[in-house]
């Protein structure tokens, strides 16, 4: 594989600047976004339960209005999504906060090898 010198400075640049992008980032903010990152995911999980409650809520109004009672599969339905939602909560707060407090560790090395790990991606990514 041979390469001219401006593509291989067409190719250099952009993974520089991705690279301190990625030192900069990793740096100093990972750990704040990481901390609103898991308050968000929260919230898209509840939006996404409430998505998968509220056929099972009208069925369960229309039900009571015809019969006077609700389906008896309905409940167990919601205890099955709220089960499942809480088991989302735990794990992406567990996945969430072990990231946070593992770029929390890094320092400026890790950082750095992490910057330089993402140029050099981008770097051969460019070149083939």
């Amino acid at each position: 594989m041979t390469a001219t010198p401006e593509y291989v400075v067409r190719a250099l640049v952009p993974a520089l600047v991705a690279g301190v992008a990625c030192y900069v980032l990793l740096r100093w903010a990972a750990v704040p976004l990481l901390a609103h990152l898991e308050t968000g995911v929260e919230y898209a999980l509840n939006v996404l339960v409430i998505g998968f409650l509220l056929p099972e809520y009208c069925w369960t109004r229309a039900q009571r209005r015809v019969s006077g009672h609700a389906a008896p599969f309905a409940y167990t339905y919601g205890d099955a999504v709220c089960a499942v939602a809480s088991a989302g909560h735990r794990c992406t707060g567990t996945v969430l906060s072990a990231l946070r407090e593992a770029t929390g560790r890094l320092g400026h090395q890790g950082s750095l090898c992490g910057g330089l790990l993402g140029a050099g991606v981008l770097l051969w990514a460019g070149l083939t």
